[in-house]
């Protein structure tokens, strides 16, 4: 008998947000955004400047009022070497799996604070990364490689074998899309980029350029070239990802615009941060089959994963 259509929509909107996937996607993107957090972390130096409050920060009173009271009991300095020490730790946590699922959280509340603690020193990775965290808080990132999986065998407990729901990955993936698609349209908005000339101006501005020279008149036309496919490339990322030729395409061009703004401009880790968001767009079935299951036979870990099972 033939099911009917609202039958079937439920069946697919079930199976897109709540399909079981393999969890080692989860653990490599743990992994990533952990060992990217703690190096941002650590770049954020002078502790003194950056993050004391007495240092080279916003006007007391930001900070949800936390600032102000702790300024107000001479407790700048410490509180800052406290809140920089603390990150160090959770984001070393994360990325190395111990206690996995208290570090994912505090590393994304640690991180997402930061913005009103001092957000001088900050650039759009901040937000990216608070992006991630948080929809990488609602999915079990403790699989292997981690201590705690590591723990678990110590203990005789069998690790890293249950599937868990794509819907997190569905988030960060939607995450990605907004994220383009919204600089997209605000660009759109400034005439200078309409015109062609915005990424003639970016690499020529003391403010963003990474080298003090000049481009040759000459190749003034590859600037415009580039302020187009920019432009173009973030506003159909979206749909671009509908489909997986494109969604290859898009991919591909973002490793290579990220890398090109990473080379010619200071962005901060902005351009390693996107490219490793990308990591989302894997299948994590196939990146269990083609990739974690070799790297368990050769480290002789955990047992593989019975595909049959999840997907049963």
């Amino acid at each position: 008998m033939t099911e009917s259509l609202p039958r079937r929509m439920t069946k697919r909107w079930e199976t897109f947000w709540f399909q079981d996937v393999p969890p080692d996607l989860f653990a490599l993107l743990r992994i990533v955004f952990g060992a990217l957090g703690l190096v941002s972390v650590l770049e954020l130096t002078p502790v003194s400047m950056l993050w004391a409050i007495d240092g080279i920060a916003p006007v007391p009173g930001s900070g949800l009022g936390v600032r102000s009271f702790l300024l107000d009991h001479g407790l700048g300095a410490l509180s800052g070497w406290a809140y920089f020490l603390g990150s160090v730790a959770v984001f070393s946590s994360m990325t190395l799996g111990f206690m996995t699922r208290f570090a994912v959280w505090a590393c994304f509340i640690a991180n997402a604070f930061l913005q009103s603690w001092n957000h001088l020193p900050l650039s759009g990775a901040n937000q990216v990364l608070t992006s991630v965290l948080f929809c990488l808080v609602w999915a079990d990132c403790s699989g292997g490689p981690s201590v705690d999986t590591w723990l678990r065998e110590r203990r005789g407990v069998q690790t890293d074998s249950t599937a868990q729901p794509i819907w997190p990955l569905r988030l960060l993936r939607f995450q990605v899309c907004l994220i383009y698609f919204n600089s997209g349209i605000s660009k759109f908005v400034y005439p200078v980029w309409r015109d062609g000339a915005a990424v003639h101006y970016a690499i020529n501005l003391n403010i963003f350029h990474r080298f003090p020279w000049p481009l040759p008149p000459s190749l003034d036309w590859t600037t415009t070239v580039g302020t187009y496919v920019t432009l173009f490339w973030e506003i159909t990322f979206p749909v671009m990802m509908l489909n997986r030729f494109t969604r290859r395409f898009a991919l591909l061009l973002g490793i290579a615009l990220h890398v090109g703004m990473w080379s010619s401009l200071e962005l901060g880790p902005f351009s390693f941060f996107m490219i490793a968001s990308y990591l989302s767009f894997l299948d994590p079935v196939k990146f269990c089959e083609r990739y974690s299951l070799r790297a368990r036979a050769l480290l002789k870990s955990t047992p593989p994963i019975s595909l049959t099972s999840i997907n049963s």
